[in-house]
């Protein structure tokens, strides 16, 4: 056997990036870098070459586990959190949630009513931060392309939301494993996206680089070049096979690439291939403490001597208490190697060893294994057993996809027992249970059609009215998720009918009733409905019904009794707080800001964001659950006029897709719009836009009108059109809701724009269909919904003098308010009426307010070049006076009313310093020498306000 090579042959250019990246994350920017690659190329190598000189503090390692019945959840995060814990203890609160995961840490602390799986999450980031914060951390995750879909979820959520942490994402994938279907070739472009993720495909050797592997090999000799050209040849630079092939006894090639690997095997002596056959048969990695029992009586020597000499033979290797092949290929190599009746007994053993127990094998890895090696034996009941007990495990640790698995794998066994009853029967299971639990977790994971159909085959076989009732329940959830919420209502009518009057269950179906009429415009029956559960919940003592009965009363109640449905939103959050409801509580949150908004209480709209953030943060879940959150501050900042301060609200969460993060998307493209930069707007509108294959329509038509607006601005009508078609289209195949109040203005706005474009017959047939968003709805009776009304009625207007008196109107509902943003956009539209009706008095009197206005508003952009000086001439009004700029003429203002350098400052967002600076402009210009003085002179050339 040729000795191991010490010296790292080959890929310097590789470990030079992966050091580069280390170096980033531990200057305080958090990588995640992807290394692929076929297998035997060496990804491995390169991984053990890295963790040995990055210059991170610390350093963890897990791989993802496989067997053919399916994965360990979360099993790299788990190996590399335990190696992580015993250097830096996580803190009780933290443990008690990583205990999921790791069960040494502790009692894991109690389950949530939503939001646990993001707790997690949160947990595993805030844990790894922490061990990152002395020095760094550098995270490898091995055979990325075995794991589990909770293990890549996490992965990608690390990858969105480490930030500025110091650590270093590392996971290597086999490539040539995946294949078109393999789940990974859609989650590779999700964490390749960030700017700080990279990629690194290793491709195999060249004729050097395994020169120089052979002499390695060879103690230091080079193959002449007949024999490196023949090496080169059959290797083609794949280092296993290279290692393979120099190693290997005897001048004969094999035949095949199994034959090659097994060349390492075929020196050792029978007992010792059997345990190795027995190890293959686990996977690529297996447990010392299960080997060992599992080949106990297989060789006279210890199990130890036997284990011994296959690491000599470098077979296995040392991995903690593992022993794992030294390559993947290689255990594929020796399992395909082993006779069909080798087989069998030898997964007999395993099932007697998992059933007898393994001293420190993991529960949740027992059960699996256990259930796989039965299942290759045909002891279906034995892996019917274990299975349950390995979903159980996947539901705990809150990974839905793996517990989905587990119970669709029931199911199938279901059917391979010949007596089912009485193998689930002492478990508490029936096949209805496994088909109900099976809709619940597709639900969990977003596989709303797979619940349908599990739904709709338990339905018909469900034994009593209340086992069917559930089904319909769940179906309902299913049809809400996909938007089909009529048939979601229909469900829940059969639902309530299957239950006769008193059936605990009765509530919280009338209950979900209420919440889903709610939002498909049914208020008048979501009120009675509402109320009527509300009651029940109550004399039931069912706080849980009673809480979603407040949170759905306060939302149907807030158009029409704003004071009554604030207090109801209230309770409902508060009663959800103290059940542990934390997606009751979020919703409350949410609508309590819609609520604030609707009332034109911008500044009520972004408390309850903010107040919402700090209640995500207080229950670990911000990164994961926050952004909705953000969104609705960030879109309070930006109607208030603090657009640099709305955009900062934005950031510090991961990017991806998804409702929020689309939601994030649309709010940067209106500071975009808002600035004046149409351009910018469609990148991010483009990015937060409805996917070409998205099933939900009512979800995605924020971003039609948005979409409409950004693409009137950059002149592309008939693209506008395309978007303002679809919109009206949903909108007359469903009854009005509170989403329609936003659908009517940007339609307005494309009509206007067509008008002005020359195409008034296109305008006026699209101008005929905006009336779909006006009908009768009691959210146009808010104040939101009249100055909506308003601002669509003006841009509608043929005649610029009904625009103008629209405009007006419009105005008097926000003056006062502090919405900066919104009266500026207003004021630039009645200035511009009032100039093309001819009113020119007026329309200087709206110049000089929205000259005004343009300076309170906090933004970096040329707001007066864009919106303000266009508009002088129309409007007969003058630059100002004294050589004074705007921003001059501003401050010299607010010095008329009496205000510090400081108070100035603070209004016109500009530091004190900058003030101070434009004083001393201004009054040098203006010849005084002193605030007095150039007070007077401001009311003196009319810059003063009325009453300074």
């Amino acid at each position: 056997m040729a000795p191991t090579p010490t010296v790292f042959i080959g890929r310097g250019p590789d470990l030079a990036h992966l050091l580069a990246e280390a170096g980033s994350a531990a200057r305080g920017q958090a990588r995640t870098t992807l290394v692929l690659g076929d297998a035997g190329v060496g990804k491995t190598r390169l991984l053990e070459e890295y963790l040995d000189r990055t210059p991170l503090a610390r350093t963890a390692v897990g791989a993802c586990l496989e067997t053919s019945g399916g994965t360990v959840a979360f099993a790299p995060f788990t190996a590399a959190l335990r190696h992580l814990a015993r250097e830096v203890p996580p803190g009780p609160a933290r443990a008690g949630v990583l205990a999921r995961l790791l069960p040494e840490l502790g009692p894991a602390g109690p389950a949530a009513d939503g939001g646990d799986r993001s707790r997690l999450f949160e947990a595993v980031l805030a844990y790894l931060e922490e061990a990152a914060a002395d020095g760094g951390l550098a995270l490898a995750v091995e055979d990325l392309h075995r794991a589990d879909a909770s293990t890549r979820d996490l992965l990608l959520f690390l990858a969105r939301n480490l930030g500025p942490a110091p650590v270093h994402l590392v996971a290597t994938v086999r490539a040539d494993d995946l294949h078109r279907a393999h789940p990974l070739r859609r989650l590779l472009p999700d964490l390749e996206r960030p700017a700080r993720a990279t990629r690194l495909d290793l491709v195999p050797f060249d004729r050097e680089e395994v020169a120089a592997q052979a002499a390695a090999l060879r103690g230091g000799s080079r193959p002449d070049p007949g024999a490196l050209d023949l090496l080169f040849e059959r290797s083609g630079g794949n280092p296993l096979f290279v290692e393979a092939l120099v190693s290997a006894p005897g001048d004969g090639l094999p035949d095949t690439s199994r034959d090659l690997l097994l060349r390492a095997v075929d020196p050792l002596p029978d007992a010792d291939r059997a345990v190795l056959g027995l190890a293959a048969l686990s996977g690529a990695r297996v447990h010392h403490a299960l080997l060992a029992a599992v080949a106990a009586d297989l060789s006279e020597d210890e199990p130890d001597g036997v284990l011994r000499r296959a690491v000599d033979a470098r077979v296995l290797r040392v991995a903690g208490e593992d022993y794992e092949f030294r390559h993947a290929l290689l255990a594929e190599a020796v399992r395909e190697d082993l006779l069909p009746g080798q087989r069998v007994r030898g997964h007999r053993r395993y099932v007697s060893a998992l059933e007898a127990g393994v001293p420190g094998l993991a529960e949740p890895e027992r059960v699996l294994r256990l259930a796989h090696h039965a299942d290759a034996v045909h002891d279906h009941p034995r892996a019917f057993a274990a299975r349950w007990a390995a979903a159980g495990h996947a539901a705990g640790a809150f990974a839905h996809p793996e517990h989905l698995a587990a119970l669709e794998r029931l199911l199938e066994l279901w059917e391979l027992l010949p007596d089912p009853e009485a193998v689930a029967g002492p478990l508490g299971v029936t096949r209805g249970r496994l088909l109900l639990d099976a809709a619940r977790a597709a639900v969990q994971t977003g596989g709303a059609h797979e619940a349908l159909r599990y739904t709709a085959e338990g339905a018909g076989q469900a034994e009593g009215p209340a086992d069917r009732a559930a089904f319909l329940l769940v179906r309902s959830q299913a049809l809400k998720a996909l938007y089909r919420r009529a048939e979601g209502l229909e469900a829940l009518d059969g639902a309530a009918a299957l239950l006769p009057r008193g059936h605990p269950d009765r509530i919280a179906v009338h209950g979900a009733r209420a919440a889903l009429l709610s939002l498909v415009g049914g208020d008048a029956e979501a009120l009675r409905e509402a109320r009527a559960v509300l009651d029940r919940a109550r004399a039931a003592g069912d706080r849980r019904s009673e809480t979603d009965a407040l949170i759905t009363l306060g939302s149907v109640l807030s158009p029409v009794s704003p004071g009554e449905a604030r207090e109801l939103l209230v309770a409902g959050r508060e009663l959800a707080r103290g059940l542990g409801m934390v997606d009751a509580e979020l919703r409350a949150w949410n609508n309590l800001g819609v609520h604030h908004m609707f009332r034109l209480d911008w500044h009520g709209e972004l408390r309850a964001g903010r107040e919402a953030l700090r209640r995500c943060a207080e229950l670990g879940i911000t990164r994961s659950r926050g952004l909705v959150h953000a969104v609705g501050a960030a879109a309070a900042l930006v109607d208030l006029g603090r657009l640099r301060e709305a955009e900062a609200e934005l950031e510090g969460y991961g990017t991806g897709r998804g409702f929020d993060e689309d939601g994030r998307r649309l709010v940067l493209a209106e500071i975009r719009l808002a600035e004046g930069d149409p351009a910018g707007a469609r990148e991010h509108w483009e990015r937060g836009s409805r996917p070409p294959d998205a099933a939900d329509t009512h979800g995605y038509a924020m971003s039609d009108q948005t979409g409409v607006r950004v693409l009137v601005r950059e002149g592309d009508l008939d693209g506008a059109l395309v978007l303002a078609r679809r919109l009206v289209g949903e909108e007359r195949d469903r009854r009005p809701t509170q989403a329609s109040v936003d659908g009517a203005v940007p339609v307005a706005e494309l009509v206007r724009a067509l008008r002005r474009a020359g195409r008034g017959a296109r305008a006026d047939a699209l101008a005929g269909e905006v009336g779909v968003f006006l009908r009768p709805s009691s959210w146009w009776a808010t104040p939101y919904g009249e100055l909506r009304r308003a601002q669509a009625g003006a841009r509608l207007a043929a005649d610029p003098a009904d625009a103008l008196a629209e405009w007006e109107r419009a105005l008097a509902m926000v003056r006062g308010r502090d919405a900066r943003l919104e009266e500026f956009r207003m004021l630039e539209e009645a200035c511009r009426a009032a100039a093309e009706a001819g009113e020119r008095t007026r329309a200087g009197e709206l110049f000089g307010e929205l000259e005004a206005g343009a300076g309170l508003l906090d933004t970096d952009a040329p707001l007066r070049e864009r919106y303000v000086e266009p508009l002088r001439p129309a409007t007969g009004r003058a630059r100002p006076p004294a050589g004074l700029t705007p921003r001059e003429a501003e401050v010299l203002a607010q010095v008329a009313e009496g205000r510090t350098n400081t108070e100035i400052g603070e209004r016109l967002f500009i530091s004190a310093k900058t003030v101070s600076v434009h004083m001393s402009n201004l009054m040098g210009k203006l010849g005084v020498t002193n605030r007095h003085a150039a007070a007077v002179r401001s009311r003196e050339l009319g810059l003063a306000p009325p009453g300074a």
